[in-house]
C-alpha cells in the first residue's frame, strides 16, 4: 500500500492505493472516502499537483468527482494505475 500527502475540500488527510482501491482519510474526521476499482471511472493529473478521481455509484445514476492536492500527483497517478492493472488482472475471466 503507498500513501500520499493531500489537500481537498474535505480536509487535510492522507490518499491511500491498495490492491483493491483508493482510500482518502481526512486527519480530524477519519475515513472519509474508499473507492473500490469496480467504481472507479477517471483518474488524472490536472496542472503539477492535482488529482482528479472520479467514479460511478451502483446505486445512483450520476458522476462524483474528488478533486486533492498532492505533491507527487504524477506518482499518485502512477501508483493508482498499476493498483488498478494489477487489480483487473486478478480480477479478469480471461
Amino acid at each position: 500500500m503507498n500513501s500520499f500527502e493531500t489537500k481537498s475540500k474535505l480536509g487535510n488527510g492522507i490518499l491511500y492505493v491498495t490492491n483493491l482501491g483508493i482510500v482518502f482519510e481526512a486527519k480530524t474526521r477519519g475515513l472519509i472516502l474508499e473507492l473500490p476499482f469496480t467504481i472507479l471511472r477517471t483518474f488524472e493529473v490536472k496542472k503539477k499537483n492535482v488529482l482528479i478521481l472520479s467514479w460511478d455509484e451502483p446505486d445512483k445514476s450520476q458522476r462524483f468527482i474528488f478533486e486533492c492536492k498532492v505533491e507527487h500527483a504524477k506518482a499518485a497517478e502512477n501508483e493508482i494505475q498499476l493498483a488498478n492493472q494489477e487489480f483487473a488482472r486478478k480480477n479478469s475471466d480471461f
